[in-house]
């Protein structure tokens, strides 16, 4: 390994433990699944990007002129947001179905294998 490769290995555990870190997580944390029936369908669940989560703020007194501030900049800036979320819909939407055709393919070959196989053969 040389060592720029090694310096990405390690600028990506960086990054690996400061997201656990973040959401709460030990650096050695398995972090949950989706909670799906398998991580296909969690890939499905997530694929739908939105670019109109709730805008909210913390300041106590300005928070009101934020809130209202970032909705204009969201409005204003809508137009160059929403084919980007949609693009990105898009590809999730094919990656999503190529997972499951894959998934398909690969429950067709184990079962081919499978009938091929004699019985009792134990290796």
């Amino acid at each position: 390994m040389t060592e720029r490769d090694t310096a990405v290995v390690n600028q990506a555990r960086r990054l690996r433990l400061a997201i656990l870190n973040r959401h709460g997580y030990e650096s050695d944390a398995r972090v949950p699944d989706g909670g799906g029936a398998n991580a296909i369908e969690d890939a499905a669940r997530l694929a739908t990007v939105t670019a109109h989560w709730g805008i909210v703020s913390e300041l106590p007194i300005l928070g009101g002129i934020v809130v209202i501030a970032k909705r204009g900049m969201r409005i204003a800036l809508r137009w160059y947001i929403n084919p980007i979320v949609e693009q990105q819909n898009a590809f999730n939407d094919a990656v999503v179905r190529s997972l499951y055709e894959l998934q398909a393919e690969n429950d067709r070959l184990r079962a081919s294998i499978a009938a091929q196989e004699p019985p009792g053969n134990v290796e």
